[in-house]
């Protein structure tokens, strides 16, 4: 598909609440201690990034299948569970990567375009 002049309906909003979101983060996080549940979740949310920008192009999918290898080696040293014992999503998408997730929880999908949260 490659890039396009204009992207499709709420993408470009949705991709700008992400970065401001991962700045939240990494603000909040300077200087104090991750719990499993935190580097989990964070870990779940770059790997769902890489799958969305992976859709670009089969050569965007190529360059950023080195993500889902790093972020399956940081589950590793972690400690957190990974590809051993975890369920896979089905490669059905453009980049063909299939991401590992924690054994016993769902895969998380976006929750809709109408949903607001709490605040």
């Amino acid at each position: 598909m490659g890039l396009v002049k204009r992207a499709g309906p709420g993408i470009e909003e949705r991709a700008d609440r992400a970065a401001e979101a991962a700045c939240e983060l990494a603000d909040a996080a300077a200087g104090h201690g991750w719990s499993a549940a935190a580097a989990d979740d964070t870990l779940v949310a770059v790997d769902t990034l890489v799958d969305a920008l992976a859709q670009i192009s089969p050569e965007a999918g190529e360059a950023l299948a080195a993500m889902a290898a790093a972020t399956a080696a940081v589950r590793r040293r972690l400690g957190l569970p990974a590809d051993a014992g975890a369920q896979t999503v089905p490669a059905t998408r453009a980049s063909g990567i299939s991401r590992p997730h924690a054994a016993g929880r769902p895969w998380r999908r976006g929750l809709g375009p109408k949903f607001q949260g709490i605040g």
